[in-house]
């Protein structure tokens, strides 16, 4: 009769960090992905398992380097218990996880846009808080001044090609916005951004497209399928394989959300994501 092998957990790609909760010092988890909702809090000693939990070591792997670093025997049920929370939150790489992230992706890719995930969080969701949100970057002395979009060579730094802009926390990062926004705004009539994110929870394929318009608090920001289109004939990979990455990144949703501030209602324009 033979035993079925001892599982190696693995834990999945995830931010930790620590963090004071009510007087606590904790470890909190959070997953860059978007597929685990919000962020689970452990103990510090529990980094130590977290360590380990890279699909090579077993349960009794775990227990034994525990045992020798702490001098005590872990029980395992209280392993099995920490393992079964990850699981829970959508933390381990598991057939558990596999599901939610099958289920999110197909949810994602059937709808007819690209839903502003971090309208409500990361800045306002209703439109006129936004704006004034947005509005107060500008104001000096940390921000530029007004943006006079539809003016190009207004701010009389020449015209603008191309611009490298923060994906920070717009509360952490806003003046930097406006700076270089606005030199957008007065340095060029363009029609069409072509706007380059990086992606945080990292994807196996070096771009990923998509044809699905960015939805705003602001209203849409459309996509110029066409040359998506075209861009994707050309790749030397398949530019829609990791399409889903789109889904909760932020790096291009914020650029969104700035372009639609600055020009909605006051010309037409479109970005390739």
């Amino acid at each position: 009769m033979t035993t079925a092998p001892e599982e190696v957990p693995r834990l999945r790609p995830v931010e930790a960090f620590p963090l004071e909760h009510e007087g606590r010092r904790v470890i909190a988890l959070r997953d860059p992905a978007g597929y685990a909702a919000g962020v689970l809090l452990l103990p510090p000693t529990a980094l130590e398992v977290l360590a380990m939990l890279d699909g090579q070591h077993s349960l009794l792997d775990i227990q034994a380097e525990l045992c020798r670093r702490w001098g005590e025997i872990v029980p395992r049920s209280d392993l099995e218990e920490v393992l079964g929370l990850l699981d829970e939150h959508g933390f381990l790489d598991s057939p558990r996880f596999a599901a939610l992230r099958a289920e999110t992706d197909a949810r994602f890719l059937a709808s007819p846009a690209r839903p502003a995930a971090h309208a409500g969080s990361a800045y306002p969701a209703d439109p006129d808080a936004l704006r004034r949100t947005f509005d107060a970057f500008f104001e000096p002395p940390a921000g530029p001044g007004p943006a006079a979009p539809g003016s190009p060579g207004g701010s009389g730094a020449g015209p603008v090609r191309a611009l490298v802009a923060p994906h920070i926390d717009f509360h952490r990062g806003g003046p930097v916005y406006a700076w270089g926004y606005r030199a957008l705004a007065e340095g060029t009539d363009a029609d069409l951004f072509v706007v380059f994110g990086t992606c945080h929870a990292g994807m196996p394929e070096p771009f990923a497209l998509t044809r699905k318009d960015f939805e705003t608090p602001l209203g849409p920001v459309p996509v110029d399928r066409e040359f998506v289109d075209a861009l994707a004939a050309r790749a030397a990979h398949d530019g829609f394989a990791c399409e889903a990455a789109h889904r909760a990144e932020h790096s291009i949703e914020f650029q969104a959300v700035f372009l639609q501030y600055l020009f909605g209602g006051r010309r037409p324009f479109a970005i390739v994501p």
